[in-house]
């Protein structure tokens, strides 16, 4: 969300830097801050995936705690939702700008707003979050962002290194064959563990996927 802001700054060159790292340094320290607080109350493999901490405080016996976190679960919940499509209508307009969306995407109101897009991301936003079961939505929103970002890094690579003219498209060749290897390596991990049966085949063949795609990689 910071990239996609990039637009807004004031002093993009400067500032971006210093966000991106700050956020991490941030989001980072938090995040081991709370996973060790959670793995200290309960065992690791007790937490609970959807109501980590409230649970965590009831195994305890802390109910008021428990009611406490509960409550900024559920206040913090939009923000996060907020925060997480708030730069969906500048990657409209980029795209838009692009010629990838309809020109109505980077129509800018006479305040610099994103107006018509902001209101048509929410709309299908709203609609989607309407119809699609939060279970479906869940796992749309990973494989659409592990999709995003599949395409970003793979567009880096081919704005910054070509194919030899004597191997044209052996470069786009080696890309496909990267991620094809990737979905593998980790369907590959997924079924080792779930099925414990193969888990040395699997785990055999996992290996082979990743040694492969560092291969590939270099």
């Amino acid at each position: 969300e910071i990239c996609c802001m990039s637009g807004e700054a004031i002093n993009p060159s400067k500032n971006m830097p210093r966000a991106i790292i700050l956020t991490l340094a941030i989001v980072s320290s938090l995040y081991v801050t709370a996973a060790f607080g959670l793995t200290s109350m309960v065992p690791y493999n007790e937490c609970s995936e959807t109501s980590g901490f409230p649970d965590g405080f009831r195994y305890r016996g802390v109910n008021w705690a428990a009611q406490v976190s509960a409550i900024g679960e559920l206040v913090s919940l939009p923000v996060v939702v907020l925060v997480t499509i708030m730069a969906q209508p500048r990657l409209q307009y980029a795209m838009a700008m692009d010629g990838i969306l309809p020109p109505v995407f980077a129509a800018v109101d006479s305040l610099g707003n994103l107006t018509e897009g902001t209101r048509i991301a929410g709309i299908v936003m709203i609609a989607t979050a309407t119809l699609v079961p939060f279970t479906y939505l869940n796992d749309l929103i990973s494989a659409g962002i592990l999709l995003a970002f599949t395409m970003t890094n793979t567009s880096v690579i081919l704005i910054r290194q070509s194919s030899p003219s004597d191997k044209p498209y052996l470069l786009e060749k080696l890309m496909g064959c990267f991620h094809s290897l990737s979905l593998l390596t980790g369907f590959m991990l997924k079924s080792s563990l779930l099925a414990k049966s193969t888990a040395k085949l699997t785990h055999l063949l996992s290996v082979t996927f990743c040694l492969s795609n560092i291969f590939i990689g270099y």
